[in-house]
């Protein structure tokens, strides 16, 4: 038994270096390697001379996100608490109003029945003198003088 898996590891072995032979040799079309192996080497250290100035150019760009957020928090707070005060005279002007309107509604109750007993009066007192002329009148009939 130990046999058969030599032979599997065997022609596994075979199968890849033929893979490996075919990738060496162009078969499989790899792109061809650039004669200009020291220029990528040089733009590679370019590149990587070039990460402090990214790294601190990120940092600032970081700093400068801090403070905008900063501005927008104390911002935020500000209307927060300029809402509250509006809220605060909105409620104080309503209760005013209410209370402007109530004070309204009682003169305007006590106009009417000030115009109610004024009318009143006024009636009583005409129907008092027509009365009496009436009753005079009557009076005057009933003895024969008219």
């Amino acid at each position: 038994m130990a046999r058969p898996t030599c032979r599997f590891a065997l022609y596994r072995r075979i199968v890849c270096a033929a893979i490996a032979l075919l990738f060496i040799f162009g078969i499989t079309r790899v792109p061809e390697v650039h004669a200009a192996y020291w220029d990528d080497v040089y733009q590679g250290f370019e590149q990587f001379s070039r990460l402090p100035g990214d790294v601190y150019q990120l940092k600032e760009s970081y700093r400068q996100t801090q403070e905008d957020l900063e501005k927008a928090r104390n911002s935020l707070e500000a209307y927060q608490e300029q809402n509250a005060q509006l809220l605060e005279q909105n409620r104080k002007l309503t209760d005013t109003v209410t209370e402007l309107k109530n004070l309204q509604t009682q003169r305007d109750q006590a106009s009417h029945r000030n115009k109610m007993l004024i009318i009143t009066a006024i009636t009583l007192l005409a129907g008092y003198f027509i009365g009496i002329r009436l009753l005079r009148y009557g009076m005057r009939r009933r003895s024969g003088r008219y």
